[in-house]
């Protein structure tokens, strides 16, 4: 009898929409043990393709060509959220805002779908000159599907633009 491979397990999946956790659930069923090596070759594979298939040395810079600033409206009182299709991870370079019909005030928050921590934005002027996120060199933020950007004009009662400057660093 052969004993089954993560390629059963995974058969029915485009390996486009593969994910760690699914790669992670498949490996989950084996012991920790000399018989499990064979099955074992499989993960590794998928995992090592995974990765040079997804990222650019080794996930240290971002992917060549990939970078772009999003554009988005943002009307008055409302909210809308910037979230990465699929498994990319977007590595976030800066975020500008034009307000079009005088100050307004916005909420940009990282959130998971359900839970928001806010970032710390000032009031958008009508000039629309501010670099607001980050502020600082460092660590530019990421994300992705699952942790990803709301954004919401929250007092003024003025639309504004949001410009997001970013690089995907995961496909």
């Amino acid at each position: 009898m052969t004993e089954a491979s993560i390629y059963d397990q995974l058969a029915k999946e485009s390996f486009s929409d593969l994910t760690i956790t699914q790669l992670n659930a498949g490996t989950s069923v084996t012991a920790v043990d000399q018989a499990t090596i064979n099955y074992w070759k499989g993960p590794l594979t998928l995992s090592r393709v995974l990765e040079a298939s997804r990222t650019y040395a080794g996930g240290t810079l971002p992917i060549p060509e990939t970078g772009a600033v999003l554009s988005t409206p943002i009307p008055a009182g409302d909210s809308v959220t910037i979230q990465p299709p699929g498994t990319e991870i977007w590595s976030i370079k800066g975020a500008w805002a034009i307000s079009t019909g005088g100050n307004a005030d916005m909420l940009l928050a990282l959130t998971d779908g359900a839970l928001n921590v806010p970032i710390d934005i000032d009031t958008i002027t009508t000039s629309g000159t501010q670099l607001y996120w980050p502020t600082t060199p460092g660590t530019p933020p990421l994300i992705s599907n699952s942790l990803y950007f709301s954004v919401t004009e929250t007092g003024a009662a003025n639309p504004f633009t949001l410009f997001i400057a970013y690089f995907k660093v995961s496909l």
